[in-house]
């Protein structure tokens, strides 16, 4: 091959290599860019969802234990509750960013609330009217029954929110972020228990020395 025809060819080489750079260096910014928002979603939201978890399971609990002949107030407590549930999750829905399946479970999760809230409302309105039909189409335990699954479909809706953030069950090694904290907050109970037991002992020696 000419000598002409080789420098040629390597400087088309070249060429091509310095363009396929050019473009991927805007590429690599951009990637780096939407891996940023992402995890800057997690870390906003993360957090708001595992509180929305612990209120979520302590209203079911509370409705577990709720009987028939519950005092209206305790219904109307239950209530407020929920209403104040629905709020934070509105905000949450409200968060750019999200993908199609974390947005369709945070309304389901919503919609779970509503109903929740809905029955409550009815078996405690403060409307006796209103209170005398809807308990005659469905009884306080048909109610609260229906309110309990409600409770327990949103926690369920909660899981499969929180295994919708890939990157962060990458970082925890599969774990999502509750899993994570509670493992972390059993972690840190366990190593405090051994490590008082050489706070004693050390404790013990200095008075011994005293």
């Amino acid at each position: 091959m000419d000598e002409p025809l080789v420098l040629a060819t390597w400087g088309l080489v070249v060429a091509t290599l310095l363009l396929f750079g050019a473009g991927l260096v805007p590429a690599v910014g951009q990637f780096r860019e939407w891996r940023q928002r992402k995890n800057a979603l997690a870390s906003a939201l993360l957090p708001e969802l595992h509180g929305t978890r612990t209120q979520a399971i302590e209203i079911r609990d509370t409705l577990i234990g709720m009987k028939a002949n519950a005092q209206l107030s305790d219904v109307a407590h239950v209530y407020y509750d929920v209403e104040r549930l629905c709020e934070r999750i509105e905000g949450i829905q409200g968060h750019a960013g999200l993908s199609i399946d974390q947005r369709l479970e945070l309304y389901v999760l919503n919609s779970h609330l509503n109903l929740l809230g809905l029955q409550l409302s009815l078996i405690a309105s403060e409307d006796s009217e209103i209170r005398q039909m809807a308990l005659e189409t469905a009884s306080v335990e048909e109610r609260l029954r229906k309110s309990l699954i409600a409770a327990q479909a949103s926690l369920l809706c909660l899981d499969r929110v929180d295994h919708l953030f890939v990157e962060v069950k990458k970082k925890y090694g599969g774990r999502t972020f509750t899993e994570e904290m509670m493992a972390r907050v059993e972690s840190d109970s366990d190593s405090a228990e051994k490590k008082l037991v050489d706070v004693r002992r050390v404790m013990r020696t200095d008075d011994q020395l005293m």
